[in-house]
């Protein structure tokens, strides 16, 4: 069950350093403050669902979540996986007002929400800000390429092999680590069926390329994936 509390730390005092959030006024941070309140999500979760109205900035300060999209016959597809730092803007915040990703927990996750209002004075009135917000946005999108290469050009080892990397490099910055995934999750991030996933990973563990154990898994030849990756 959601646990909805008011913050009274401030925005100015978090121990967390949000991309971007350097660039903002004392009034500006202020302005957050006023408008934002804590939010304690479970595992399962959703946070944000598609198609809905955007009402909130929603800023990670614990925990992990999937962001997706839903594909043909309701085929779940993961863009990327959020973590402590990270922070929600829809892309629909400056258009039509609609989220167009899902967001649900990964795990128990602590986040504060901001007003989208608080949010979208600061974005016009502070170019660094706004520049910052930006460079965020280009990254969502250049995951959405780089989903859309996998999809098209990669076969389905290829894409697996690239999805062990991202989380290695991009999620957990280890190459031993414990994955808040499940198998389905892995599989949607690489655009393939659970079946072929678990296929897949234990021909790279017969290999010797990875170690798996339960959701404890270790690349033992990172230069083996990458190339699986490449030419996959």
């Amino acid at each position: 069950m959601t646990n909805n509390t008011v913050d009274i730390t401030g925005c100015s005092r978090c121990h967390i350093k949000f991309y971007g959030f350097d660039t903002l006024s004392d009034d500006e941070l202020n302005a957050f403050k006023k408008s934002h309140c804590k939010v304690v999500y479970q595992r399962g979760e959703t946070l944000i669902k598609e198609g809905t109205r955007c009402s909130n900035i929603i800023c990670i300060k614990k925990g992990f979540a999937k962001l997706y999209i839903k594909g043909l016959e309701n085929k779940r597809i993961i863009i990327r996986v959020l973590k402590e730092g990270d922070f929600i803007v829809s892309p629909g915040l400056f258009t039509d007002n609609l989220n167009h990703f899902s967001v649900s927990a990964l795990t128990e996750m602590d986040t504060c929400l901001i007003s989208t209002e608080a949010f979208t004075n600061a974005f016009r009135q502070n170019t660094r800000f706004a520049e910052q917000m930006l460079k965020l946005n280009h990254q969502i999108t250049n995951d959405l390429y780089n989903q859309l290469i996998n999809l098209s050009h990669k076969k389905m080892t290829g894409r697996i092999a690239n999805t062990i990397l991202y989380l290695s490099e991009n999620i957990y910055n280890s190459r031993n680590f414990h994955t808040t995934l499940s198998r389905q999750d892995i599989a949607d991030l690489s655009s393939v069926s659970k079946e072929s996933l678990i296929r897949v990973l234990k021909d790279f563990k017969e290999s010797g390329i990875i170690s798996i154990n339960g959701n404890q898994i270790e690349i033992n030849s990172p230069k083996t994936l990458h190339n699986i990756s490449r030419v996959g």
